[in-house]
């Protein structure tokens, strides 16, 4: 793989990446990304790494059947309620 073709996404590509996605998918929602990543992290040490990308597509569908001015203070809820399940999850 070339350098200007890199694998991984840095830090400062994600606003366009997400934009791009969001422009793809028709998404009208701002997604706050630094909590979708901290969710997936948390997942991912306190439960197992391949539950991350499960729980956050599990969320988005979630979040995908409320209508779309709930979506914010929703998001916010589900991401605590799912950090803190990932958490109980570390613990046992």
């Amino acid at each position: 793989m070339s350098a200007e073709n890199p694998r991984h996404l840095p830090p400062e590509a994600l606003d366009g990446w997400m934009a791009k996605v969001s422009e793809l998918l028709a998404l009208d929602e701002r997604v706050d990304i630094g909590a979708v990543l901290d969710l997936t992290r948390d997942v991912a040490h306190d439960v197992a790494r391949p539950a991350a990308p499960l729980t956050t597509f599990a969320l988005g569908l979630a979040l995908g059947r409320l209508p779309a001015d709930q979506f914010e203070v929703k998001f916010a809820e589900l991401q605590a309620e799912l950090t803190g399940l990932a958490a109980q999850q570390k613990s046992n």
